[in-house]
């Protein structure tokens, strides 16, 4: 039987993981407030693993905390949104070529299965797992470069991106797109040249980056979003 202690660290990463997901994929939508006891009633908790678990949202970035006020689902920006992808334009870019160069070929082969994934329009869990599956692949990619640092700073960048995907895809059914994307960035890593997997990513990420864009100046700077 486990311990109160041990339970408690249970319910409290269990409501940490709950929180995180709703907010990652707009179920609240940025600029949202987040109220501790409504949040507890969704959940099943207490408040404490409520509090705590905005407290770890807001330090990574997910959640602000206005005094006075409360937690709020952090707002979605122009400039974030800018900002990250031209990060992980220069983090990724590198990340494959690494790939390239130190990924055995079983590992690049277990992609194909991440690669063939697509959504439905206008059915957000179908939204979620085909972008769970993104991510997935992309950190594959990244994990093969064996470099941890690396992949530590893109597993966070790109969950944080997570919540600006869900922006773009309302604008139309780009599950085939980007599933020929990903086909032949896999393709380049089992051909072994790094020019042309960079190239993909490249093209990739600013795909990405300009349906997103679209999609937030439908919807104006600070975006209320959807999934509620």
């Amino acid at each position: 039987m486990s311990s109160p202690v041990a339970r408690k660290r249970t319910i409290s990463e269990d409501v940490y993981r709950a929180l995180k997901r709703d907010v990652l994929t707009l179920a609240h939508a940025p600029g949202a407030p987040l109220k501790e006891h409504e949040l507890a009633d969704r959940y099943g908790s207490s408040r404490v693993p409520v509090r705590e678990a905005c407290r770890r949202l807001q330090q990574e970035g997910l959640v602000d905390s206005i005094p006075y006020k409360g937690y709020f689902a952090r707002r979605i920006s122009v400039e974030e949104i800018a900002d990250s992808f031209e990060l992980r334009l220069v983090l990724e870019s590198h990340a494959v070529v690494l790939a390239v160069e130190r990924a055995g070929d079983d590992q690049i082969a277990e992609l194909k299965a991440l690669a063939d994934a697509e959504y439905t329009r206008e059915d957000w869990p179908s939204y979620a797992a085909f972008l769970e599956k993104n991510r997935e692949y992309h950190l594959a990619v990244a994990r093969m470069t064996g470099n941890k640092q690396l992949f530590q700073v893109l597993r966070d960048l790109i969950e944080r991106i997570q919540r600006f995907f869900f922006l773009g895809l309302d604008l139309g059914d780009f599950g085939a797109e980007m599933r020929k994307e990903h086909e032949a960035l896999t393709a380049a890593l089992l051909a072994r040249d790094g020019e042309a997997a960079a190239q993909c990513v490249r093209e990739q990420i600013r795909s990405s980056r300009d349906r997103i864009m679209k999609a937030l100046g439908k919807e104006g700077a600070d975006l209320v979003g959807k999934g509620q």
